[in-house]
């Protein structure tokens, strides 16, 4: 009886720690169990309908007010915002820098 005990204590606290790091993080998440919905974590990309405004870089990606910067390109022109980008390419896996161009 007492292992059964220390069990349903043991679950109800990790229960309770969970429930303290979700309210922390200020989410909210509804579930439908009945649904066939899903959601994946996917590192590395950005969604087709996100508004991007600046420079993102990501492993050897980068990406200028949301429009993706081949490997090799030395100045990108941005018509969203009317700038012009300096990107320093490293070698391959080694990211690249950009900087925006003063006249």
């Amino acid at each position: 009886m007492m292992k059964i005990a220390g069990a349903s204590v043991l679950l109800f606290a990790l229960l309770v720690v969970a429930w303290m790091a979700f309210a922390d993080f200020g989410g909210n998440v509804n579930i439908d169990w009945g649904s066939n919905n899903s959601a994946a974590n996917v590192s590395g990309e950005i969604d087709k309908s996100a508004e991007v405004e600046g420079v993102l870089v990501i492993n050897d990606k980068v990406f200028i007010d949301g429009a993706r910067i081949e490997r090799g390109v030395n100045e990108y022109f941005s018509k969203k915002t009317r700038k012009t980008y300096l990107i320093r390419w490293g070698k391959k896996g080694e990211g690249a820098s950009v900087t925006e161009k003063t006249e």
